[in-house]
């Protein structure tokens, strides 16, 4: 990425490439209808988000929360990298050096939006720290002196490449040139916060209605369990543009639930449905769409030194779970025509200068149940002496389903899947606190559009407890970090070859999109690659 110029068609260009199944219409900004009656909208997500504030908030539940609130640098819509407030950026020729200049913005309360605001809001992502800030990496990982700074308590940072010029001027210093870094941006780690709201180390304070916001709508009511509700932002700079008085987002975690509500006309969007059931409703085929690029996989925990069950510590048994799943039986069995076999990690849909990644990468496993059972008998286990393995997840209708599958064809070659169940955030605590599993349940939309993304999930520094990929994995990512072109591609295609088709440290099962439904009449919402949507521009007709 060059000066911003050329940063937004290059971004735009290998964007526009994708061919999601959008829930969208796209980006339509609308128009000014003058009305007597308040416009209003209502959105419904399948889970509470955690605390609000945006270091923390970044998970798809936390974005569609979030998003409606805060306006990054850039943001991604359906037509690619676009800038937000950064009005124009500026590229060294080394490319380690991004100065920005940000557009005329104002928070709610009237306060000039300034680059301190967003020096602030990276400070205090800092001092909130990885283990809450799982987004942090986007940070740590490509900004100079910032991994020094993490868990600090202090806005003195004076080594931190991440820096305002004057007040309308950001200046980041990167460790190391990124062409995709822009599209980091729009994460809630860089959103900007103002330190009269939100104290260094604190991530309560964003619960309690009263702060300004710097986006399109103000939170007026918060309770992160029933309903949030918002106002439009009269101070926003794009506030001309946004045809909603008011707004809210309810908290309806059962899917079907979720489904009648909608069908009611109690929501005008619905974020999490059952794919399998909207699809075979022929009088919600106009309303019914698919978001985000997602891979579904069964995650191992297989490390020596964080391993459960130590029989996952062995190549054979992990190349049997590899090659022991039909994947065309859980696709079958979902029948919600958004569903496709994953034979890798990343998922298709991430386009570069070499074309899709997955087509590029290839397939890297697949269905092959002698193999499998082969490999079960060099670890001493068969149909007759089974291994006992314990699959965990969060139940939904989706999950029972593929665990159900799971069960079933692991049977027939030779391994016994005890099922084990939580609700979301005690499964989530142990998978990735404790690391107290065997396999779980895993699944990951794309933040951006790079390989990137899913990869990076296997290395030590970005797990909170390792329990899969190794120090050679490890290595080859960092060696692809210092690469560039075709050549970091195919470092990238190694790792995952690796990862997956030769030591089986990860099950893929399949790629989606996010269901959902929206109502007759709904303009302006725009999705991106995270299977959520943006509402700033939405209209709804009365």
């Amino acid at each position: 990425m060059k000066k911003l110029t050329r940063i937004v068609v290059i971004a735009i260009t290998l964007l526009m490439a994708l061919s999601l199944v959008g829930c969208s219409k796209g980006g339509d900004t609308g128009t000014d209808t003058p009305t007597d009656e308040p416009k209003t909208f209502t959105f419904a997500i399948g889970d509470q988000p955690n605390y609000m504030d945006p270091a923390i908030a970044s998970d798809s539940i936390g974005s569609y929360v979030i998003n409606q609130m805060f306006f990054p640098l850039y943001y991604l819509s359906n037509e690619g990298l676009m800038p937000g407030a950064a009005e124009d950026c500026q590229v060294s020729d080394d490319e380690l050096v991004y100065t920005i200049k940000l557009r005329e913005n104002y928070w709610s309360d009237g306060v000039k939006v300034t680059a301190n605001d967003y020096v602030y809001g990276v400070k205090h992502a800092l001092s909130i720290g990885s283990a809450e800030a799982s987004y942090l990496s986007w940070i740590t990982d490509y900004v100079v002196g910032a991994a020094e700074y993490e868990g600090a308590t202090s806005t003195d940072m004076p080594n931190l490449g991440y820096v305002a010029l004057d007040d309308d001027t950001l200046q980041i210093t990167l460790l190391k040139p990124v062409k995709f870094y822009t599209s980091l941006l729009w994460g809630g780690v860089y959103y900007p916060l103002r330190e009269d709201f939100a104290p260094m180390g604190d991530y309560t304070w964003a619960d309690t209605v009263g702060y300004p916001m710097n986006g399109a709508f103000v939170p007026t009511s918060i309770d992160r369990a029933a309903k949030i509700t918002y106002e439009a932002n009269p101070n926003w700079c794009w506030a001309d543009k946004v045809n909603l008085d008011t707004m809210t987002c309810l908290v309806i975690a059962d899917q079907d639930a979720q489904l009648m509500a909608f069908q009611k006309g109690e929501i005008d969007f619905a974020t999490s449905v059952e794919a399998a059931t909207v699809s075979k409703l022929p009088e919600l085929a106009n309303n019914f769409g698919a978001t985000g690029i997602i891979n579904y996989y069964i995650e191992l925990n297989c490390r020596p030194d964080s391993a459960t069950n130590e029989a996952l510590t062995d190549v054979n048994v992990r190349q049997a779970l590899l090659w022991g799943i039909d994947r065309k039986a859980i696709v079958d069995a979902r029948d919600d025509g958004v569903t496709r076999e994953l034979l890798g990690f990343v998922p298709s849909g991430l386009v570069s200068d070499e074309g899709d990644f997955r087509v590029a990468g290839g397939e890297l496993c697949g269905y092959d149940p002698d193999y499998a059972k082969d490999c079960l008998a060099k670890a001493g286990y068969s149909v007759d002496n089974p291994l006992v393995l314990e699959y965990y997840y969060n139940q939904s209708s989706t999950h029972d389903l593929v665990a159900a599958v799971i069960k079933d064809q692991y049977a027939k070659i030779g391994i016994e899947i005890k099922l084990k169940t939580a609700d979301v955030r005690t499964f989530f605590a142990d998978r990735d606190q404790n690391a107290a599993f065997e396999l779980a349940r895993g699944a990951m939309s794309a933040d951006y559009n790079d390989a990137l993304t899913y990869l990076d999930m296997a290395t030590t520094t970005y797990q909170m407890k390792a329990v899969w990929g190794d120090d050679t994995y490890d290595a080859m990512m960092l060696d692809a970090a210092s690469m560039g072109g075709q050549e970091r591609l195919d470092q990238l295609h190694a790792a995952e070859t690796y990862l997956v088709k030769d030591q089986a440290m990860v099950v893929p099962l399949f790629e989606y999109g996010s269901a959902c439904l929206r109502a007759d009449g709904v303009t302006g919402d725009f999705d991106n690659f995270q299977g959520n949507s943006i509402f700033w521009f939405v209209d709804v007709a009365k």
